[in-house]
């Protein structure tokens, strides 16, 4: 189950600011918070969005989808991936092999008063062009963790090309105006290309002090970021709230596990179902937001050891 604790600095009342436009943020994820290193060990990110058509929005155009505001992100990420024994120089073929991704990621959204389409198209490369091997190897140095010695048996070089789509709905429990709320968001959405083939159902619930006029959170393996919240319609600056829920996805094909598309690679067997959930806390006013969570999935292949836990903070500034 998910559950996230959103703690918030005080401000005194001012009057009621612009809708955000912009938001710029950075998002960090790594395994060391759930005392592992190991399957999906780190995430790295960058990302503008900003209020606008931007290189993907005509889609909606396209769509026959004219009515909403529209909104574009731009990110640069990079995944980071190994098996559970990162001492070994020739890594056991049974476990997660070594891999890394570094893509762009080019997001539109189309946001209602309570709907958000989301749609991204990823391009990018995985292998030692991604450059996985030499970042894991310097902040390795850096703390004085044990040197990753198997990365000459990581999935070579492919070009990544994926589509990501998602939808959320959010349901207000209680007035919009009162000043604790509660709200359902329901998501579902599917991954197409070579990184990813996937299936994805989610929800959350949250209650709070003052909530944000935005659709809750996401992670680098999901949309990847939201549009900032908007004008708050209760005139605060500030606010507090929890949310809770979880979901699963169904996965048809995962390059960093089912290995290379085009040539020989390590590889393992994949599950088909995978459960997630979530945790952490979130500090929100209307120029700045940090959010603190703890992610927990399901073992995603047979003969995996442990599930996967991993933090994940996200720092983002609106203007």
């Amino acid at each position: 189950m998910l559950i996230c604790f959103s703690v918030t600095a005080t401000y005194a009342a001012e009057p009621l600011s612009e809708p955000t436009q912009n938001d710029f943020s950075i998002r960090e994820e790594n395994d060391a918070i759930g005392g592992d290193d190991a399957n999906y060990t780190n995430g790295t990110s960058v990302a503008l969005t900003q209020k606008g058509k931007g290189l993907l929005g005509w889609v909606w155009d396209l769509a026959g989808n004219t009515e909403g505001e529209r909104f574009a992100t731009y990110e640069l990420t990079q995944l980071i991936f190994t098996p559970s024994d990162i001492r070994l120089s020739d890594p056991d073929p049974t476990d997660h092999p070594y891999a890394g991704l570094l893509y762009l990621g080019f997001t539109t959204h189309l946001q209602r008063e309570n709907s958000l389409h989301s749609l991204k198209l990823i391009t990018g490369v995985a292998g030692p062009i991604s450059l996985a091997d030499d970042a894991q190897s310097f902040v390795h140095r850096v703390w004085g963790f044990s040197n990753p010695k198997g990365w000459a048996y990581q999935i070579k070089n492919e070009p990544v090309v994926n589509l990501v789509y998602e939808y959320r709905y959010k349901y207000a429990l209680t007035p919009r105006d009162a000043a604790v709320g509660i709200e359902l968001i329901p998501m579902g959405g599917a991954f197409l290309g070579n990184y990813l083939i996937q299936a994805e159902t989610d929800a959350q619930c949250r209650i709070g002090y003052h909530l944000p006029d935005d659709f809750g959170t996401t992670v680098l393996r999901g949309i990847g970021y939201l549009p900032p919240p908007q004008e708050n319609k209760m005139h605060h600056a500030w606010g507090i709230y929890a949310f809770a829920g979880g979901g699963a996805n169904l996965i048809v094909r995962n390059l960093v596990l089912d290995g290379n598309t085009f040539a020989d690679s390590r590889s393992v067997d994949k599950r088909l179902f995978l459960p997630t959930a979530e945790f952490g806390a979130s500090l929100w006013t209307r120029r700045f937001q940090t959010t603190f969570s703890f992610v927990m999935w399901g073992k995603e292949f047979y003969g995996q050891q442990t599930r996967e836990n991993y933090g994940s903070v996200l720092l983002s500034c609106f203007f």
